[in-house]
C-alpha cells in the first residue's frame, strides 16, 4: 500500500533463527572457527533445528516486509537447502565472503552499509525502519550505534521457549 513504510527485518542465523549448537566448539570461551568450518557438513547442517525467532522471520516475510539474512557464516548449498526446506524465506542474503576474517560486528556493518548503499536507500531512512535480531552482543552494539532497533536473540528465544512451555 502506498502509505505504508517498508520495514526491514534483519536476522542472524546461528543461535538466532537456527540452532546449530551441536556443531559449535569453544576454546577458552571463544568459538573455534576452524572446528566450525570442519563441522559444516551436509550431515551436521541437516541436524540443525529452528529456534522460536524463525517464526518471527516467517511472519515478517508472510506479511510482505523486507527480510534480510545477515550472517557471519560462509554459506554453502546445504545451508540454502536447509533454509528452503524449513520455510526460511528472505528477500536478501548477506553472508561472509570466503577468505574474509573480519570480526562479526565489523563484517555485518560493512555488509549492511554496502547493501543499502547499492540499493540507493539512505542510512537515515533504513535504520529507522529496521529491526535487527542477533545473539552477538558486539553486533547488537554496532547496530544500536547505527540507530537500528535491536532484539537480543538469546534472551528473546529463551522467553519464547518459556512462554511455549507455560502454554503447553
Amino acid at each position: 500500500n502506498k502509505g505504508e513504510k517498508i520495514m526491514y527485518y534483519i536476522f542472524d542465523l546461528d543461535n538466532t533463527v537456527i540452532d546449530s549448537s551441536h556443531r559449535q566448539t569453544f576454546v577458552n570461551g571463544k568459538l573455534d572457527l576452524d572446528a566450525w568450518k570442519r563441522d559444516n557438513t551436509k550431515k551436521n547442517i541437516l541436524n540443525d533445528s529452528l529456534l522460536p525467532i524463525a517464526n518471527i522471520m516467517k511472519s515478517a516475510k508472510r506479511f510482505g516486509h523486507h527480510v534480510i539474512v545477515c550472517t557471519a557464516r560462509n554459506l554453502c548449498a546445504w545451508d540454502l537447502n536447509f533454509m528452503a526446506d524449513n520455510g526460511l524465506r528472505y528477500n536478501t542474503l548477506l553472508s561472509r565472503p570466503i577468505g574474509n576474517d573480519q570480526p562479526d560486528a565489523e563484517l555485518k556493518h560493512d555488509l549492511l552499509i554496502n547493501y543499502f548503499s547499492m540499493m540507493g536507500v539512505p542510512l537515515a531512512r533504513w535504520v529507522r525502519t529496521a529491526v535487527f535480531y542477533d545473539d552477538n552482543q558486539s553486533v547488537l552494539k554496532m547496530a544500536r550505534d547505527l540507530g537500528i532497533h535491536c532484539k537480543d536473540a538469546a534472551r528473546l528465544n529463551t522467553e519464547l521457549l518459556l512462554a511455549r512451555k507455560v502454554r503447553a
